[in-house]
């Protein structure tokens, strides 16, 4: 019996250097428990971080959180602080162990939580409103690709070595799947891996967290940028032409009611407009009309061809930025002979040329000319070329918004 009653004695005698400080928070602020206060038999402080709604089960809620510790405390003990009085339950893995010292400011619950277990090598996940925190580990993640597993390439050259000058212009065909894996890969861990399986869309991962977190975020971009369609509709106009050589824009802008100080501004913004405003200065005819839709950084072509072995050829290599403007390589033929007999050439014009445009408004390629018998006499027809662009938006048709 003696024994027992010094036992007791000795374990309700206060432990030397076992007041360490510990933040108390409530209502937002942080205040220490001094030494010899008072406190809680389980040994933490009974208040909650701050006030949270019960009904609110987001680790993102609006309300921030302030912590700060002076002194090393098992991260268990933290995590309990931290969702005392909220909706979450917490279950700790047996081998998730550390200990936090620091001060946090104005944080939310996901952040804190971040915060806290990255340095200790430790996750979280969130099921529902249980917390679950565990060593991190590697985990699998399946993504689809909404990409087209085709090769695509554009090479054209305009001008000839007779002319003094050509200019070369090519997209290389690209291996779209092996360029998403090697833009994953970049992404991953020492120890993630990846493998692509091209004919089903399907990349499945293998990596921490975090890092399948940017992942996810490189596939949403990717999905999104070039996902990016542009409607293309050109028209092309053949002018003989009756008193002049050329047509006189001049006139042309007066007719349109635009400045004459702006070579080109507004002339393609109503094409019938301007069709209406050519005829004063010869006969008008459409050679053609196309209309097609392509996405964000991939060739188009457009080409028409007679008997007679006259063509009209475009090819455009649309890029589409955020904000709608629309930067286009063009480049357009217009020839005469050379069917498939092997017949020389008898004339060619073309252009090839970058530019920028915003959504909606109209590219004008003009100038282009070849002698015509008109009227028992030698004339002359230009051709004008007209293209818009159009961005075209989720859930529109044709690209009207």
């Amino acid at each position: 019996m003696y024994r027992a009653l010094c036992a007791a004695a000795i374990l309700l005698l206060p432990i030397r250097g076992q007041d360490l400080p510990v933040v108390r928070l409530g209502a937002g602020v942080a205040q220490p428990v001094q030494p010899g206060q008072a406190r809680p038999s389980t040994g933490l402080p009974p208040l909650p971080v701050t006030q949270i709604d019960p009904r609110d089960t987001t680790l993102d809620s609006p309300r921030r959180l302030s912590l700060s510790f002076a002194e090393p405390r098992p991260i268990d003990e933290v995590l309990a602080l931290l969702t005392a009085a909220t909706p979450f339950s917490l279950a700790i893995d047996a081998d998730a162990v550390g200990s936090f010292r620091g001060e946090l400011k104005q944080l939310t619950l996901r952040e804190a939580l971040t915060t806290m277990l990255a340095p200790l090598g430790l996750d979280f996940d969130v099921r529902g409103t249980v917390i679950r925190v565990r060593r991190r580990q590697l985990d699998t993640r399946l993504f689809d690709l909404n990409v087209l597993n085709v090769r695509r390439g554009l090479t054209r050259t305009a001008g000839s070595a007779a002319g003094g000058a050509t200019l070369d212009s090519s997209v290389a065909p690209d291996d779209v799947m092996s360029g998403i894996a090697a833009g994953i890969k970049a992404l991953l861990s020492d120890g993630g891996r990846v493998h692509v399986d091209a004919r089903a869309g399907v990349a499945q991962v293998t990596d921490y967290a975090d890092r399948l977190d940017r992942v996810a975020l490189y596939i949403d971009t990717l999905h999104r940028r070039s996902g990016r369609q542009v409607r293309l509709q050109a028209q092309a106009f053949e002018v003989t032409l009756r008193d002049t050589a050329s047509i006189d824009w001049n006139t042309v802008r007066q007719r349109l009611g635009l400045r004459t100080g702006v070579p080109e501004a507004g002339l393609g913004a109503d094409p019938e407009a301007l069709r209406t405003a050519l005829l004063a200065q010869g006969e008008v005819r459409t050679l053609w009309a196309p209309d097609v839709t392509t996405l964000n950084n991939e060739p188009a072509m457009m080409r028409v061809a007679t008997s007679g072995g006259t063509s009209l050829t475009m090819t455009v290599l649309p890029q589409i930025a955020p904000d709608g403007v629309v930067q286009l390589s063009l480049s357009h033929a217009w020839t005469e002979g050379g069917g498939s007999d092997g017949a020389l050439l008898a004339r060619v014009a073309e252009s090839d040329t970058v530019t920028r445009v915003m959504d909606g408004n109209t590219v004008m390629i003009a100038g282009l000319l070849r002698p015509v018998e008109a009227g028992g006499g030698t004339s002359h027809a230009e051709l004008v070329v007209l293209l818009k662009p159009t961005v075209v938006h989720p859930g529109t048709f044709g690209g009207t918004r």
